[in-house]
């Protein structure tokens, strides 16, 4: 069959690179080119930019894209503002004192005094005492101010900016014990978010690497063991950093990359990394038990587990591929970053890591496979040594010493025996484990996903304190409001009196839509209810020289871009503009101008509905459209792989199935944990569609490696009895290397991001699932029942062992 002639080719290929990188002169040869391919990069690779704007990974098609993108054309750099709103609020509850009310004015005077921070503008109460409706709650109780800066959004030096903006906050606030004064909106959550993701690449591969090493030295008592895949994996992190950064330079719009593509990018590749150097490091020390020629040794291990290493990062390669069919960019920018990095820890997995064991052969295991006085010099140099030595004593002396667990014969350790267990009662295994892991379904009953970035800081962060505070005195909606953008095309046509007149009277039909409390725009920019509004008081303020009217007219000012071709008009939601109620208004908007707005003889092909809650809605419709269309692609394609490699078609079938399995039970027990242990009421939106690519990518690993074993076996034994030494070969490794998988992506739960938090947490305790019961249990067991029918419509029947 066709699958046949595939699986032989990609083998041949495979054994030809292993062969000659496990070579005597081949191994040189190959650790050579390494060293030049990484002096060529890394000396010269451009910095990675990332990106923090929630628009750049939406869709070109989505109606607040090509809102922002309107504001990118139209508004100078400088000039794009994300509006940071100052909130103020007595501890009490009580009105503001006399005394308060003049520390808060004070507040704002410094601010505009100021030459720390480059302010653009700041409004409030004390310079428009006529919107005092706007900037002071019913209560008096809490008050915000409006502050611009001069300096783009996204600029490096943003979130700096904002900092001394709240310094300046903080000094005055310490006079007066009554009041709690923090800097959020959009500029306090902008910079809130900019620095988490500032922090976590760095923060994310110290505490990865330090996991990592400890682990590895715990599990397999070697140091060379433990340093050699993370040596490998650092050097191919490094390399993978700087072919990326290449690559996002020369691609322009289409590789958005964020913090979170970084980050997810270095837990993947550490934990599948390590787990490829682990397959072969295991393997090469059984047969370097078989074999004194390390090279020899080297050959064979490859044979073996070559194909399995080379299928399980090529999953990950074909669903990080699949990735681009996303709309959303930030899924599809995720495919090539991770691909990209897995592609080069493959050719290192192949190559380079054969090539280093080679060198080192036997002291690759160094102290383990030694003597006595070698462990002992071991634990003199490794100080980390001499504490697994003294547990080695007390379990020789407990246990091996007094015969307590003394095993008869090589294969029957713990694996073979929980075997054992499985193949003689799979029927039995099988109902148990389902019904175990149907129990975790629960987690999924009444569970509701958030796009709330708030939700995604700290509790302790101002932005998210701050809104709190608004909650409380204001409708919730004034935090970020729904911004219409209405392009008129040409320099000052937006000041143009028929254009005004359009304006009005669209302000008036949208004071009627679904879910608006307030409106304001360029004729009603302090509301429709203000006594300053209307076409021809905007007119006179605008034309007037008179100093008292400077501040109306920069009030004006704000609703319109600084060539005056763009009029925007803001509306309040009487809803949370960052929840899912909030996010459910926006479609009603638009439905509500589609079918009202006409009348107002404005053009509506040039008017664009965007802002937060726009932009989350859109980014609501992107992932639920890339979930339904690219989460069944991936299966279908880890289904194909595992049809090549086993050359089957009954596997691939269930083996998919466990998968799925596996993914519900894990989104269940995690919600469940989430809810009740994290007092987490929500999921991060994202986080379904990031656990299914990365657990079916990640965890059909051990499905290739067992089950490549389980055919191997089957060549010269009883099904049963194949099953059973392939678990009993495999368990330790497995274990090991999905412990090590799990602690990788547990480090994204040190993160102060709820998304990341979230996924760490979910990731981990996938692969611990598919760890210790799918691959142990459920698989096993399957294969049992199945008999013959596994390698359908293969046959394999074993020959006579000698």
């Amino acid at each position: 069959m066709k699958f046949n002639f595939i699986s032989i080719w990609v083998n041949i290929i495979i054994n030809l690179i292993t062969n000659f990188s496990s070579s005597k002169s081949g191994k040189w040869i190959v650790i050579t080119s390494w060293i030049i391919i990484t002096g060529l990069i890394l000396p010269f690779a451009p910095e990675l930019n990332e990106s923090v704007s929630q628009t750049d990974f939406l869709p070109e098609s989505a109606e607040s894209t090509k809102a922002a993108k309107l504001v990118e054309e139209r508004y100078s750099t400088r000039s794009i503002e994300a509006p940071s709103i100052i909130v103020a609020q007595t501890k009490n509850k009580a009105k503001f004192s006399d005394v308060e009310i003049k520390t808060l004015s004070d507040i704002e005077s410094e601010i505009r005094a100021t030459e720390i921070v480059d302010i653009k503008n700041i409004v409030s109460v004390f310079s428009l005492p006529q919107a005092k409706n706007e900037f002071v709650s019913p209560s008096e109780n809490t008050m915000t101010m409006i502050v611009n800066l001069n300096i783009a959004p996204f600029d490096d030096e943003y979130p700096g900016e904002i900092q001394k903006l709240r310094s300046i906050v903080n000094n005055k606030v310490s006079e007066n014990n009554n009041l709690i004064v923090l800097v959020g909106g959009p500029g306090g959550l902008l910079a809130d978010l900019i620095q988490v993701f500032q922090s976590i690449d760095g923060l994310l591969v110290r505490v990865t690497v330090v996991l990592v090493l400890v682990l590895l030295l715990i599990i397999y008592k070697s140091p060379i063991t433990a340093l050699l895949p993370l040596i490998v994996v650092g050097l191919v992190f490094q390399v993978s950093q700087g072919v990326i950064a290449w690559i996002d330079q020369g691609t322009g719009d289409f590789l958005k990359i964020n913090g979170q593509s970084t980050g997810m990018m270095t837990v993947v590749l550490f934990g599948s990394g390590t787990d490829y150097c682990l397959f072969i490091s295991s393997r090469f020390r059984e047969e370097l038990a078989k074999t004194k020629d390390k090279h020899e040794a080297m050959k064979k291990t490859m044979q073996g587990v070559g194909g399995a290493v080379a299928s399980a990062g090529l999953t990950i390669i074909v669903a990080s591929s699949i990735l681009l069919l996303s709309i959303l960019k930030s899924y599809q920018s995720l495919g090539p970053v991770i691909g990209i990095a897995v592609l080069l820890m493959l050719i290192a997995a192949l190559t380079l890591v054969p090539a280093l064991m080679c060198i080192m052969g036997k002291f690759s295991f160094f102290p383990v496979d030694y003597s006595w006085r070698s462990k002992l010099i071991a634990s003199i140099v490794f100080p980390f040594y001499s504490i697994i030595a003294i547990f080695q004593l007390i379990y020789f002396y407990i246990f091996v010493k007094n015969k307590k667990w003394k095993t008869k014969n090589e294969n029957d350790y713990l694996y073979s025996n929980i075997a054992r267990l499985v193949i003689g009662k799979p029927v039995t295994t099988l109902i148990i484990t389902c019904s175990i892991l149907l129990l975790m379904f629960t987690g999924l009953i009444g569970a509701k996903p958030t796009y709330d970035q708030l939700a995604s800081l700290p509790n302790n962060a101002d932005s998210v304190k701050s809104f709190e505070l608004l909650r409380s005195g204001f409708n919730p909606g004034e935090l970020a409001p729904v911004e219409i953008y209405v392009d008129f095309g040409s320099e000052n046509s937006a000041y143009n009196p028929n254009n005004l007149n359009k304006i009005d009277s669209l302000t008036n039909i949208l004071s009627n839509a679904p879910g608006v409390n307030r409106i304001s725009s360029q004729t009603r920019p302090f509301g429709i209810n203000s006594a300053i509004g209307g076409i021809v008081q905007i007119q006179s303020y605008i034309s007037s020289q008179d100093p008292n009217s400077f501040p109306i007219k920069a009030k004006i000012s704000n609703y319109s871009s600084p060539d005056k071709s763009v009029s925007k008009i803001e509306l309040i939601l009487n809803e949370n503009p960052y929840n899912e109620k909030g996010m459910d208004l926006i479609p009603q908007i638009r439905d509500f101008i589609k079918k009202e707005a006409p009348i107002s003889g404005i053009d509506l092909t040039k008017l664009y509905v965007g802002g937060v809650t726009a932009v989350q809605y859109d980014t609501r419709e992107a992932v639920n459209r890339d979930q339904r269309v690219v989460l069944p692609i991936i299966l279908i394609a880890i289904g194909l792989i595992l049809l090549v490699l086993l050359r089957s078609v009954i596997a691939p079938i269930y083996l998919c199935a466990t998968i799925m399995f596996t993914y519900f039970s894990t989104i269940g027990i995690s919600l469940l944990a989430f809810k009740y242990i994290f007092d987490q009421p929500a999921y991060s939106a994202g986080l379904p569609f990031f656990l299914f690519v990365f657990l079916n990518a990640l965890g059909v690993d051990y499905n290739i490696y067992l089950m490549s074993r389980i055919r191997e076996e089957a060549k010269i034994r009883e099904l049963g009895e194949a099953t059973r030494i392939a678990v009993a070969k495999t368990g330790g490794v497995i274990t090991s290397a999905g412990i090590i998988l799990a602690g990788t992506f547990s480090a994204l739960m040190i993160l102060p991001l709820t998304d990341l938090f979230q996924l760490g947490f979910a990731v981990a305790i996938g692969v611990i699932i598919d760890t210790f019961i799918t691959r142990t249990l459920l698989v096993p067991a399957l294969v049992k029942i199945l008999g013959q029918l596994n390698w359908w419509p293969n046959k394999i029947i074993p020959n006579k062992i000698k």
